[in-house]
Order: C-alpha cells, then structure tokens, then sequence
C-alpha cells in the first residue's frame, strides 16, 4: 500500500496558528488533523525556543505525523505594493525590482524581506505585486519550526494562498486541476474573526492584497448596524481603483470565505449592493481537497474518542477556520513555488550582498592580477632599457678601457721588483731611518743573519745619542728583543762612546 504524501499547513495571526495536515494519495486529497494553537503571551511568542517547545507539544496532543510544513503570513505583517513597469526580461526583473523595493518602503531593507509575484500583462506594460515581510517575524517562525522537528518548505502569505487554491477547484475525486481558464478578475475575501483580508486577481496573477480596515463581527454573533455597507463601500473603493478595471461594473467574481457564520441573508443584501457575481466558498471543494478523514467506526473507548474529536474537525472546518491552513498545505503538495516565498526570496538582499560580495572580490582579484602584469611588464621594459643603456656605455669606454687594461699590466710587473726583493733591504732600510741624520752616531759594522737576527757596533759622540737610538729601536713594532750589549768610552782623552746593539727584525709592514 502506498504511502500518503503529507504537509502541514500553518496559517499565523497575531493570536494563534491554524494548523491543518494534508495528505494525498492515489490522486486523492484529504485533510487529515486541523487545530488552532494559541499563541504563548508575553516575551515566550518572541522567543524561538518557547515557541518551539510549545509547538512541539501541541503537534504531538493533536497527532499531527507531517514533517513538512509550508508557513504562511497573515496580511496584517506584510506590505503589498503594486509597481507598473515597462515590459522587461525575466532576467532583468529582480534588479529593477531591488531598486523599487528600496526607494517605495521607508523601513531600512535589511528588517524586509521582499518577493514578487509572477508579472500580470497590464496595458502596453506590466503589473508586479511587490510584497514585504519583517525580517524578524520570518526567521522567528521559520527557526521555532525547524527547532519543533519541521522542515519549513516556504513561508508565504496566508491569503495569497487561499486564493490561489480557490481560483483553481477541480472536480471532485478526479485528483486532477480543472483545465478551464480562472475568470478575468477575481476578488477573494477571507472573513475570519478579528480580520477581514482581500486578494485580487486579474489575468491568472495577483494584483492586490490588502487587509481592510473594518473588522468583522466574532463568529455566530450578529454584525453591527452599519457593518455591511462600509464593507460595501471599501470593496467599491478597491475595484474601481483597479488599473484597467473600466469602473466597478466590470464583470468580476467575488469570492467569500465566511468563518464567521454571516447569514445568507446578509450576503445576499451584500451582494446585491456590489454589484459583482458573489459566491460563498465551500469546504473542502473549493480548496481542491476531496474530503475529510472519516476514522473507521469501532466499540473501542479509543476510536470512539477519535471519532469524537473528527467530529468537531470537520464543524470547525466547515466554519472555514482553517482553509487558509489547509490551503498552505496543498500549495506544499502541488511541489511548485508559492505566488510569494520569503524563506527563498529572489529579492533577498542578503544574497544580493553575498553576491555582490563577490563580484567585488573577483573584481579586486582580476584587478590585482592586471596590475601585478602589468608592473611585471614595466619593470621587464625598464630592466632591458637599463641593460641597452649599459652596452651603450661600455660601448664609449672602449678606448678608456684599452688604457687601463695597459697601466694595470705595467703596475702589475713593477710590484713584482717589490714582492720578490730580500727582506734584509726593509731591515736595512728601518735601521737606516732609526738613526739621526745630524752625525751624532754612526755604524762602524752590521751583521745579518738569514733568521734576520741583528748585530751592529759603532761610535757616537757621546752616550745620550746612543741612548735615542736604542729608544727608537724599540719603540719600532718590526723590532724586537732589542738588547744593549755594551756602551763605553774609547779612551781617557776622547769622549766618544763606542756601543754594541742585538734586535731582531719581524718583518711586518710599517702603519
């Protein structure tokens, strides 16, 4: 036995969720649990987590099994508005409409979440209903979702929803979409207690969604005076601002979900001040669902309850309470995109700004490789520029480099005659300058062995002279180890001195 295909339907206002399950199988389509959860009071209905835990529990006393859910949004949180283009490329819509959606909502773009419903052929142009959410009240509901164990397939708008069901019955029990075309125009108001929505479409799109101002009377209990005729005169106002309505007395349909238990009476005294073909709808028909689940009758205390419970189901269902839910929920099973979808915008901002993001980067990215090219190209001209410039050059020194070459070869054979020169001729030569040039002392013999080993003697005129000598000698880095050997008169008449000195010569190079 197959097994059906569900979806889960959750129809929000500011009070409560409507729930409703769907299931489908062998064409077949049946609404199998329908229940209204209250909304937590005070911050808890703010809170993902509450919202969570209290949606969690509800889905599990009410016995709902669908791990699918589509969300739809009351018109009360949204912003429709309709823009009048020229005709443009499927391609280029969501760009001209981001532009739109910025300059026509006052709020700061980051706090909406914009979609679009599919274009409507208006004239010699186009007609696109633009549609805001609070960003806030999206990702609440879609995070408390997925935290209650759902996966969250879209998040739309309730009525858009119920009039997209509505505007496409099918015959009963066939499982298949009447092929007939929907009427030129069609209106499609929701009476539900606490609110009364409108959605208008023309040419198979939506061109209206709006919330209207007067609000309708609790269900079972009788309108106030006065009530229908300003419900009379805003749906008036609402078609015949139309664009290309030609007036109010176009022929159109007016669709009612009446959740609040208005008398045929009063409808018929309301349609026949509008002027328009009026029909209530019937649940489940007009919604393309075949039936309720009858549960199988048995003596069981359990199915007995079960059949109790159904019971109320189907009277609360037939009162229209829950046929936005359970429009959301064959808008699930139909596997196509919502008129509108803000869980998977096409004019997110956020993924416009990744997107945009990237571009940038990829921008800077090719922008950097250009400029690293082309600094790579001026530096390899400025390099062979340089090169050219240098063979230029050496090209003018030739001749000075032919004298060069010259003097570095005669240099180079002249400082041979000094390399290889004995090194007694330095010792010779610093013994030479350690000696005054006045006379006062002089070498009377010198003795050089191949250690460079010294031994001099001579005479001087008196013994201080031999004394500077000696100082100079050792104050001489190449000479060391100098000794006196002796200093001593010549004779009792004559005062000069006659001197013996040993030092060695280390051979380094004079500073």
């Amino acid at each position: 036995m197959m097994t059906p295909r569900r979806m889960l339907g959750l129809a929000v206002t500011d009070r409560s969720i409507a729930a409703a399950e769907v299931a489908v199988a062998h064409g077949r389509r049946r609404v199998l649990h329908a229940a209204e959860f209250p909304m937590p009071e005070g911050d808890s209905a703010r809170d993902p987590a509450n919202l969570a835990k209290a949606l969690r529990q509800f889905l599990r006393q009410n016995h709902f099994c669908a791990s699918r859910c589509v969300i739809g949004l009351g018109a009360r949180r949204l912003i429709a508005r309709e823009k009048s283009l020229p005709p443009t490329a499927a391609d280029l819509l969501p760009g001209v409409l981001s532009i739109a959606a910025e300059r026509e909502f006052a709020s700061d773009p980051k706090d909406l979440v914009f979609d679009f419903a599919d274009p409507v052929a208006a004239g010699q142009g186009q007609s696109v209903l633009l549609v805001a959410a609070p960003r806030r009240s999206v990702d609440l509901l879609s995070q408390a979702a997925q935290a209650a164990g759902l996966t969250v397939a879209a998040v739309t708008s309730s009525m858009m929803a119920l009039a997209g069901a509505t505007s496409e019955p099918r015959p009963p029990g066939t499982g298949v979409v009447d092929p007939r075309p929907p009427s030129s125009r069609r209106l499609v108001l929701d009476h539900s207690p606490g609110a009364a929505e409108l959605s208008v479409q023309s040419g198979g799109g939506f061109r209206l969604l709006r919330r209207l101002a007067i609000s309708p009377p609790a269900a079972g209990s009788s309108p106030p005076d006065g009530w229908l005729d300003d419900l009379a005169d805003e749906l008036h106002r609402v078609a015949a601002l139309l664009p290309d309505s030609g007036g109010a007395a176009q022929a159109a349909d007016l669709l009612i979900w009446n959740a609040t238990g208005l008398s045929a009476e009063a409808l018929r005294v309301h349609a026949k001040r509008l002027s328009l073909e009026q029909r209530l709808c019937q649940y489940p028909a007009d919604l393309g669902i075949d039936d309720v689940s009858e549960p199988r009758p048995s003596g069981s205390g359990a199915v007995a309850c079960a059949h109790q419970q159904h019971r109320s189901l189907t009277v609360a269902a037939l009162s229209g309470n829950f046929a936005a839910a359970t429009a959301l929920a064959a808008a699930g099973l139909n596997n196509k995109r919502p008129a509108v979808d803000f869980l998977h915008s096409r004019l997110d901002p956020r993924k416009a700004v990744a997107l945009r993001k990237k571009v940038i980067w990829g921008g800077a990215l090719a922008a950097g490789v250009l400029l690293a090219a082309l600094a790579l190209f001026l530096d390899v001209r400025g390099q062979e520029q340089d090169v050219q410039d240098l063979k230029d050059q050496l090209g003018g020194m030739k001749e000075s480099l032919t004298a060069a070459k010259d003097i570095v070869g005669k240099a180079a054979f002249a400082r041979g005659w000094y390399d290889r020169r004995p090194a007694c001729l330095d010792c010779l030569r610093e013994l030479t300058l350690a000696f005054p040039v006045e006379g006062k002392i002089w070498t009377t013999s010198l003795a050089l062995d191949e250690g460079l080993r010294v031994l001099l003697s001579g005479k001087a005129r008196d013994e201080s002279a031999v004394l500077e000598v000696l100082d100079r000698l050792k104050a001489d880095a190449r000479f060391s180890d100098v000794k006196p050997l002796y200093i001593r008169e010549v004779g009792a008449e004559a005062r000069e001195v006659s001197f013996a000195i040993s030092l060695n010569f280390a051979g380094a190079e004079r500073s």
